[in-house]
């Protein structure tokens, strides 16, 4: 379960410093409020076999009553905790200065805390977890963008600091593509990445990524760009296209890569009949291994089309938007003379630049309040439209 860091202000980034959930103002609002009872109030008949309770209702998926039930004791829990805070506050006020005053304030404190988590768990009992967010397969593309050189030099180091981040997370990084050019940086590249939950996890770091500094040759400030698009990979790829939907066609390679280059038809292009989508790859020596790329890039895109169809009808009105990079938002700047980073959607900055771009803690930070913020706006989405 998440466990979101709280923030003393939006302007620099603090990790350390502790105040309210911030989730407490949407679930203390009278529609969730009634939303919750309505759940307690059918676990509780449900539990208790009333015979009230309709055949749909009757019917209830496990996973439901599940969810029903934690929604249930996390209530009750808050309930206890909120009796107990009032009993501590009066008894803060009737206290004319004994020793027991010191003792009073550090439980106020703890419990306080307490409804926090709790504020924070009951938000993410609400909001129901969806596919994308259980996700442990995602694909990276990387591409130089506005900049030249720069530009190229720029896409290296963000692609650097993400694999440095797989590494910090314990995920597993697969670079099937990286096409540089000496000695300038990455063109493009393409990475196959594993881990729990790693979509949820980087889906928010597509967009535009700008950085601005003076290059090495020039005495005057550079502005330039690279873009990274986050695409969804299911579970099980092979398996999420029907054979009858797909036509696969051998190819011989071209370029550079050895021998077996131009000799054997390894290179495939997969191709899905029903909306002509189609995926070229011809990374490996080996036409089976080929083929199993080609399925996972095509399945990864068809889901991210889904992921955009949502989005259009469902979304918009977010200020986070999951798509692939051509929504070519721009989401972060590097500022290598101010030594600052900041994430316009958050509108949050933080300093040291070289320690960010180790893909340790400081971006993981950036990481799950952008996590944060997707999850308060799908609970105001359930408090809005479905209360």
């Amino acid at each position: 379960m998440l466990r979101f860091p709280r923030f003393i202000k939006f302007t620099t980034l603090h990790y350390s410093i502790r105040n309210a959930s911030r989730f407490a103002t949407i679930i203390e609002n009278e529609k969730c409020k009634k939303y919750c009872e309505e759940i307690v109030t059918k676990f509780k008949n449900l539990k208790s076999g009333d015979s009230n309770l309709s055949a749909i209702e009757s019917n209830i998926p496990e996973e439901t009553i599940s969810r029903w039930q934690q929604i249930t004791d996390l209530k009750e829990q808050l309930k206890t905790k909120e009796d107990e805070l009032k009993q501590l506050k009066e008894m803060e006020k009737s206290d004319d200065g004994s020793e027991l005053k010191a003792a009073i304030e550090e439980d106020i404190t703890s419990v306080t805390e307490s409804i926090d988590d709790l504020y924070d768990n009951l938000a993410l009992a609400i909001v129901e977890k969806n596919e994308l967010d259980v996700l442990s397969k995602c694909q990276l593309e990387f591409a130089a963008g506005a900049g030249g050189v720069e530009s190229m030099i720029f896409a290296e180091e963000i692609f650097e600091m993400y694999r440095k981040h797989a590494e910090y997370k314990g995920w597993t990084w697969l670079a099937i593509q990286h096409e540089t050019v000496p000695p300038a940086g990455l063109r493009s590249a393409l990475v196959l990445v594993e881990g729990p939950e790693c979509y949820s996890s980087m889906r928010f770091e597509a967009g535009t990524h700008r950085v601005q500094r003076v290059p090495f040759n020039a005495s005057i400030m550079h502005t330039s760009t690279m873009s990274l698009a986050v695409l969804p990979e299911p579970e099980n790829a092979e398996l999420t296209i029907p054979a009858n939907e797909v036509k696969i066609e051998a190819m011989r390679a071209s370029g550079p890569g050895g021998q077996n280059v131009n000799k054997r038809s390894t290179a495939v292009r997969i191709t899905h009949l029903p909306t002509g989508t189609s995926v070229h790859v011809m990374d490996e020596r080996f036409q089976h291994m080929n083929i199993k790329i080609a399925h996972k890039r095509l399945a990864a895109i068809l889901l991210q089309k889904k992921v955009d169809e949502l989005s259009a009808k469902t979304m918009s009105a977010r200020k986070l938007q999951v798509g692939s990079r051509a929504r070519a938002e721009k989401i972060r700047t590097f500022n290598f003379k101010e030594d600052r980073i900041t994430d316009h959607r958050l509108k949050m900055s933080t300093s040291h630049i070289k320690g960010f771009m180790e893909g340790g803690l400081a971006l993981d930070l950036f990481m799950e309040e952008l996590r944060y913020l997707d999850l308060t706006e799908r609970l105001q989405e359930i408090v809005n439209n479905e209360l």
